[in-house]
């Protein structure tokens, strides 16, 4: 008997009602081979379409949230609002006493000194927050490695570090440790 194939053999089928399609037997096979060799077709290691962009930082908002422009692909930018995932620094809008915001602003300023307008970013893990905000790790180049946006403001106190299901942090109460 020949198959679709014109081949006899293994490959020979009927095709017909209640028949196997070769198609259907083809991914059967290879449905079988993936598993005997232990890989699943959807365990594979793809990664994440919004894991990593570069840009360069349009101005800085506050301790936390930059504007960056980012290099989607040749030809195409888009600037965005990015807020720095794992840290809470002082608010500058919607300060709640002026101790907060005079830390904002020295947050700001250290920001600015660090991440300031022209600074190349790479931006990584993009997300969105529980307010619709992108929130993602921002790094910059320093010389021999990228720096951690996060890392370098705990380490000068100019933010402190936090996850989105913490609570708030009070700025406005006694000095928080940090």
């Amino acid at each position: 008997m020949k198959g679709p194939l014109g081949l006899g053999g293994p490959f020979a089928f009927q095709l017909g009602v209640g028949a196997m399609s070769f198609r259907r037997f083809l991914f059967n096979i290879s449905c079988a081979c993936l598993a005997a060799a232990g890989t699943s077709v959807l365990a594979q290691d793809i990664p994440s379409p919004y894991s990593e962009y570069y840009g360069t930082v349009e101005r800085v908002i506050d301790g936390d949230t930059l504007v960056v422009r980012l290099d989607l692909w040749p030809g195409l930018e888009a600037i965005y609002s990015v807020r720095v995932r794992g840290v809470d620094a002082p608010e500058l809008r919607g300060a709640k006493c002026p101790q907060e915001r005079l830390w904002a602003e020295e947050a700001k300023a250290q920001a600015e000194k660090l991440y300031g307008p022209g600074t190349t970013v790479r931006i990584e893990n993009v997300e969105l927050d529980s307010f619709g905000r992108a929130i993602a790790d921002i790094r910059r180049w320093r010389s021999d490695r990228w720096m951690h946006f996060a890392d370098e403001m705990v380490e000068r106190e100019m933010a402190q570090a936090w996850q989105e299901d913490w609570p708030d942090i009070d700025w406005c109460g006694p000095r928080v440790e940090q």
